[in-house]
């Protein structure tokens, strides 16, 4: 794509971020524990752990869901910033795992948090790109006239694969993430994108009303053409973060951190080097401790790791998140001392 190219670019000048929480499930799940049970040796155990990072994941223990974590991630928001659920106007829940496929889970969201019926609530359904298309929604919503809107993000992911899949059970945890976005003087650019032709690159079969001849008997688990994903990625995410760079008039060194969506460290090491971005400017290490998140692996990886600077500094951030879909997206915002607890283990 050149210059000319129509696209889905976003700027705003009156939108911010003024805090995250992030809430995991409360079972550790430990790689060269479950490895075992998946059929494979110790030696593959090593040799994965090393090379893609896998060591450790938070799912939930039982029957908790993407609803109950962003419930929890919210209320902790609302009370460590002293906002009045009364006050919030927007609520937009991300989520491949909505607790029913109707009504909308973010309206019954919107009702256990209190939030009056005055607001607005609607549910999105993205997967790795979730967090940056709902922060351009709420940034949209604000800047259009809201004063505050919640952007709750995550997915139960341990629900939709298959257990006994040692190429996906072993990468997914479980969390829900929730940001507070209100009206206030902040510069920042979005572009989003997407590519329905390669859907099947991480898909879930009968899962919904249409059911494909090719699908027939099949379950109703993920799927994942790993070097279908792997290609997206390297082709799709370096272009990504040095066009958002540029479109925010900004240089490399000029972005503190670059938080990308965490599939594994082997992926988001190949964007590092290829970017010749920093090590301490991109963390890596959400998967190895939390899982992959989903839609809330940016928000988990700030509260997971760089909470410290994300609430004592004024921050230019890189956001980038990338897959299913496949959709992808990034941006550039500006934060100033949000608040931005350490992640939170459980519901209580």
């Amino acid at each position: 794509m050149n210059d000319e190219t129509p696209r889905a670019r976003l700027r705003f000048a009156n939108a911010a971020i003024s805090g995250i929480v992030t809430t995991v499930g409360e079972k550790t799940v430990r790689f060269e524990e479950e490895g075992p049970a998946l059929g494979l040796e110790p030696g593959e155990i090593a040799r994965l752990q090393r090379a893609i990072g896998l060591d450790s994941r938070q799912i939930v223990a039982g029957g908790e869901t993407t609803v109950d974590l962003c419930e929890a991630s919210a209320r902790r928001l609302l009370a460590g910033l002293g906002v009045a659920a009364e006050t919030v106007t927007g609520l937009i829940l991300v989520t491949q795992t909505p607790d029913h496929s109707a009504p909308a889970s973010a309206i019954a969201l919107q009702h256990r948090l209190g939030l009056p019926v005055t607001s607005m609530a609607f549910d999105v359904r993205l997967g790795c790109s979730g967090f940056v298309y709902g922060l351009a929604l709420a940034y949209s919503l604000v800047e259009a006239g809201l004063e505050r809107v919640l952007v709750a993000v995550g997915d139960v992911a341990s629900r939709f694969v298959d257990a006994a899949d040692h190429a996906v059970a072993p990468i997914m945890g479980d969390a829900g993430a929730v940001a507070l976005v209100e009206r206030r003087p902040s510069e920042s650019v979005f572009e989003l994108y997407s590519d329905g032709s390669g859907g099947r690159a991480l898909y879930i079969p009968n899962s919904g009303i249409r059911v494909d001849p090719a699908d027939e008997g099949r379950a109703s688990v993920m799927t994942m053409d790993g070097a279908a994903v792997f290609n997206f990625t390297l082709q799709r995410v370096p272009d990504l973060v040095t066009g958002i760079v540029e479109a925010a008039g900004r240089t490399v060194d000029e972005i503190d951190y670059f938080v990308l969506h965490q599939p594994n460290k082997y992926i988001l090491k190949n964007i590092q080097k290829r970017l010749r971005i920093a090590e301490e400017k991109l963390p890596m290490a959400t998967q190895s401790v939390y899982g992959n998140q989903n839609s809330a692996s940016i928000p988990g990886t700030i509260s997971g790791f760089l909470g410290d600077a994300y609430s004592n500094r004024r921050l230019v951030s890189a956001f980038a998140g990338f897959g299913i879909g496949l959709s992808w997206g990034a941006c550039v915002v500006e934060t100033d001392r949000i608040y931005a607890p350490p992640a939170f283990v459980g519901l209580e």
